[in-house]
């Protein structure tokens, strides 16, 4: 099994630090709504990233119970 968190790991494509990168694209999005494409085009141009980290980004946010789906949408539960 992968481990999610260890010490070789850049921080900067850590699980906590790509959803804090999703949460800002929520806050931006005037209906705190935004595609899981947008969100993957977007996140792959300012910190070039891979689809494992934006799946662990996502997966983080869920647990916690911030963010939602509805095919093909990632919708924030906060409310502020």
């Amino acid at each position: 099994m992968a481990n999610l968190v260890s010490k070789n790991e850049n921080l900067e494509k850590s699980a906590p630090v790509i959803g804090a990168e999703i949460l800002k694209l929520l806050n931006a999005s005037e209906s705190r709504t935004i595609s899981i494409f947008d969100a993957a085009r977007s996140l792959r141009k300012s910190n070039k990233i891979g689809a494992k980290s934006l799946y662990y980004g996502i997966l983080f946010l869920y647990t916690l119970d911030i963010i939602e789906f509805d095919e093909p949408y990632i919708i924030s539960n906060a409310n502020d």
